[in-house]
């Protein structure tokens, strides 16, 4: 039987009680595995009626999956955007809130992006900075913003405080997925058990205070502050959360769930999952709503020149009517051009379209997988087909098409470029991403 830590025991024996048992039992079970249908590229009941695996829905999130194995990332699928694979109680945290659909969010801990990607889905008329600290991340963050076609996300690399006072006012809503000892994922294995007895709670709990005071300083008067984590202990999730009220201006807003969910300790406006009542792993809810205001400015907007060459060339293989702008020698596609600060650290200020390289322009995957279907040379195949597979390999696949650039969809959805050049096929599928198996 594994061994846990006994200081974690104790403290759950005393906030679980009576249920501590069964509790306990869940944690000798697997992991449970789920995904999210990407609707920025294909509706759910459209996902439904093509997969070809088992799946089953999850109660609270519309768009959402349970799945028997994570195995599905090597899907034809998965590769176009159609899906994300995420744990199902971490897709309920985003459904704690009902978004319009045109608020600015910040996200302030996005890596690896399930949630940003949920969001964005959420907002078609409104915009996601995603921030994530830590470089490599971030580039995971962006990869998969990229995957899922994504039109409305801003990608940072930054400090939560930097981000912060970038965008101070500047946001509808927060979410804080706050960085925590992670007592939630115990049923992922041996190293995420290691993890949560060498993490500090008190320093986790001080961290996280820090992050809400950041995410205050960009939330606007009357916006809303999602807070969660992955862990179970009071520190953490509800003393986290009393002791950010007991310094501001804010309401717990009650969150509307499940019936046999768990409310927060003497919070119940606040939501508690744990894997004995659900189908997934442990995470703590709380909604917040803003009642201050923040006297402080913004910093100013980059000010970003229009690429105008890359524009008329991109209008020569696709149908777009989008200006490009230049940032770090690469021409972006970007949603609002007043959410480009100073001195912020991005991995991507919109849409990356691609670089020009004298008369020569290069398109970007990123351009594909966003504006894919409005390419005016496509080739679209059944995700079942073997010439999928040789394209996801970097191999040519076999058409007859007019020189110039196009997308190759997947049952109408995109899945990578290429170019067509003195009639040979040109495959620009992302070397990193080839070698496939599935």
């Amino acid at each position: 039987m594994t061994e846990y830590n006994d200081d974690f025991i104790l403290r759950m024996k005393q906030i679980l009680k009576d249920d501590f048992a069964k509790f306990f039992s869940s944690l000798q079970s697997d992991a449970v595995k789920g995904l999210y249908v990407n609707e920025s590229k294909i509706s759910v009941e459209d996902f439904k009626n093509l997969v070809d695996f088992p799946i089953s829905p999850i109660g609270y999130e519309k768009a959402g999956f349970y799945i028997d194995t994570d195995k599905k990332g090597r899907h034809p699928l998965h590769h176009a955007g159609a899906f994300y694979l995420q744990e199902p109680s971490a897709m309920f945290t985003v459904n704690s809130h009902k978004f319009r659909g045109d608020e600015y969010v910040l996200d302030l801990c996005a890596a690896p992006g399930g949630k940003t990607i949920q969001i964005a889905n959420r907002i078609p008329g409104g915009l996601v900075v995603s921030n994530e600290i830590d470089f490599s991340r971030s580039k995971i963050l962006f990869s998969n913003v990229e995957r899922m076609g994504l039109k409305n996300v801003i990608v940072t690399n930054d400090t939560t405080e930097k981000v912060a006072k970038a965008y101070a006012n500047c946001f509808d809503v927060c979410l804080v997925d706050a960085p925590c000892s992670g007592e939630g994922m115990l049923r992922k294995g041996h190293e995420v058990i290691e993890n949560v007895k060498n993490n500090s709670i008190e320093k986790c709990a001080t961290r996280q205070l820090e992050i809400l005071e950041d995410a205050n300083m960009a939330l606007k008067n009357g916006g809303y502050l999602i807070y969660s984590t992955c862990t179970y202990n009071l520190e953490e999730n509800e003393n986290v959360v009393r002791k950010f009220l007991s310094k501001h201006n804010y309401e717990l807003v009650p969150i509307d769930c499940p019936q046999n969910f768990a409310r927060g300790i003497d919070m119940p406006e606040a939501v508690r999952l744990y894997p004995h009542v659900v189908r997934g792993e442990g995470q703590f809810v709380a909604l917040l709503k803003k009642h201050e205001e923040n006297f402080c400015e913004a910093n100013k907007t980059l000010k970003l020149k229009q690429d105008k060459k890359s524009y008329e060339i991109l209008k020569k293989f696709i149908d777009f009517d989008k200006n490009t702008y230049e940032y770090n020698k690469k021409s972006y596609i970007v949603k609002d051009l007043s959410m480009i600060k100073t001195d912020v650290r991005y991995v991507s200020i919109g849409v990356e379209a691609g670089v020009l390289k004298g008369d020569r322009f290069e398109p970007a995957h990123n351009l594909f997988m966003s504006f894919g279907k409005d390419c005016l040379q496509k080739i679209d195949l059944d995700y079942r087909d073997k010439k999928v597979l040789l394209y996801l390999k970097g191999e040519e696949v076999e058409c007859t098409l007019p020189d110039g650039y196009g997308c190759v969809l997947v049952n109408g959805i995109s899945l990578g470029g290429f170019k067509i050049s003195a009639g040979k096929f040109k495959n620009h599928y992302p070397k990193g991403l080839r070698n496939y198996k599935y």
